[in-house]
């Protein structure tokens, strides 16, 4: 796993989901505060090596997956679709 290049792709959704257009009303949170906490804890488990927070990863990136929602929602979709790709690359599963 590309560490360096994870943690540059979350920043980057972290960074989406903080501008003021950010719309999450189709998706399993209730602000994108709430996602962006998500976001930091599957970090933190990634930087541990966890497992499981490589298979919460990989169910947001998903497609109809509430990030995804959220981008098609907000206006970034593409950016979205751009870091999913990346991400999965920088994972390697």
């Amino acid at each position: 796993m590309n560490i360096i290049e994870v943690t540059r792709q979350i920043t980057r959704l972290k960074n989406l989901l903080s501008l003021p257009t950010t719309d999450v009303s189709w998706s399993k949170y209730n602000s994108a505060e709430d996602a962006i906490k998500d976001l930091d804890d599957i970090e933190k488990g990634l930087k541990e090596l966890d497992e499981n927070s490589v298979d919460r990863l990989y169910i947001l990136l998903a497609p109809t997956s509430s990030l995804q929602e959220i981008s098609i929602n907000s206006g970034w979709s593409q950016e979205f679709l751009d870091i999913a790709i990346v991400l999965e690359k920088a994972i390697g599963k």
